[in-house]
């Protein structure tokens, strides 16, 4: 008797296939060009080339609070960051579902300080997801990280 109640607890606490998440759905097509696109301009400062894979109407909104409704008021704004001197960007691997991609992109902010920077010096990270419609960016949204990097068990990076 004891035997069929643990096997029964057992067969209750396992979960069922129906169960089993299910997979996000495939990137659309193009999307994967889009993405090599978007860290290739960004990496490389291309202010223009990025400009062009925005939607007209991009929303963008950082923390959860829209900062730039429009291609040229995002441009206006994240452009002087882009291309400014000493300012580096980096692009992390990131993920791509439908209509989705994710990066974590790494900036060094120390160039605003009108010096070059050191390698090794002071960059931050924003999380940044893209919504894509038709060939282009249509939604931006950005998460502050700050200047601490983690690592896969949430311990500091050094």
């Amino acid at each position: 008797m004891l035997g069929r109640i643990i096997f029964s607890l057992l067969m209750l606490s396992t979960p069922l296939a129906t169960e089993a998440q299910v997979p996000p759905p495939p990137s659309l097509p193009g999307q994967a060009v889009l993405a090599e696109q978007l860290v290739r301009t960004i990496e490389s400062k291309d202010v223009d080339g990025y400009a062009a894979l925005l939607a007209d109407d991009v929303v963008v909104t950082e923390d959860g609070k829209e900062i730039a409704h429009g291609k040229p008021d995002w441009i206006a704004q994240y452009g002087k960051k882009l291309a400014a001197h000493g300012v580096a960007f980096k692009i992390s691997p990131g993920f791509s579902s439908t209509r989705r991609l994710l990066f974590i992109e790494y900036f060094n902010s120390a160039g605003s300080w009108g010096t070059d920077i050191p390698s090794h010096c002071c960059w931050s990270y924003d999380a940044v997801a893209y919504d894509v419609a038709d060939g282009k960016v249509t939604t931006i949204q950005r998460l502050r990280g700050g200047d601490m990097r983690l690592d896969e068990r949430g311990k500091p990076v050094k």
